[in-house]
């Protein structure tokens, strides 16, 4: 099974601490976010990703090369122009050679990718979600299950307070994934899932441990306090 890293947002809310540095090369206990990623999917026994790049390709491209000092081998998809992730993923249909697992660039769990594949191929599903449970989702979008399934996607609501089921920003996907990506700029988790998630096409694996999201200043402290080493 191949990854796919999402690896092309700008990321704005981090900008005022890290500058014009990419979201995915910010420093976690000294080390880029995104090594300690490709280290996560390699110890899962993932030997090759595609990281799809928008906003500091170069730099990204030259921080990891071809990633055999992280004992991974790395490709590169490079959006010219804003795609959002559902374009960057179609952008990358080139490399898909089966079963695929994505993955954002700025999320970090425990989920066991080759057993949310097995759960996806028993299931017969297009695709399945990783999903986390909160106890405080109050800044977060929930997931709501319907059995094993994934109802459906909701927005962040701050009138909301408990826990709650999170999408971990982990998926595995059938190959027929590309077949569902529209043409031209689109998100993968506001365009697509939604519509699959209302299809009955969605698995949702649910996961044990913890998961780090690095998009928000507060996330990132937390990330930074907890994986020190």
């Amino acid at each position: 099974m191949k990854a796919f890293v999402l690896a092309g947002g700008l990321g704005t809310r981090l900008k005022p601490r890290f500058g014009e540095l990419p979201k995915p090369l910010a420093p976690l206990g000294g080390r880029p976010f995104l090594a300690r990623q490709l280290e996560w999917l390699r110890d899962h026994g993932i030997r090759s990703a595609v990281l799809l790049t928008g906003f500091g390709a170069e730099q990204i491209a030259d921080s990891l090369g071809d990633g055999s000092a992280l004992g991974i081998a790395l490709e590169y998809s490079v959006e010219t122009e804003p795609l959002g992730t559902g374009g960057a993923l179609a952008l990358a249909k080139r490399f898909v050679d089966g079963p695929a697992l994505v993955v954002n660039g700025d999320t970090l769990g425990e989920a066991d990718p080759w057993t949310m594949e097995r759960d996806r191929w028993e299931r017969g599903a297009l695709g399945s979600v990783a999903l986390y449970r909160v106890e405080d989702a109050r800044s977060r979008g929930r997931v709501e299950r319907d059995g094993d399934r994934v109802a459906r996607f909701i927005e962040k609501d701050e009138q909301f307070s408990g826990p709650a089921w999170v999408n971990g920003g982990q998926y595995v996907f059938s190959p027929e994934l590309w077949r569902e990506l529209p043409a031209g700029a689109h998100s993968l988790e506001r365009d697509v899932l939604p519509r699959l998630a209302a299809e009955g096409r969605l698995h949702g694996h649910t996961c044990e441990g913890r998961f780090y999201d690095i998009g928000t200043p507060e996330e990132f402290d937390r990330a930074q306090r907890e994986l020190k080493a």
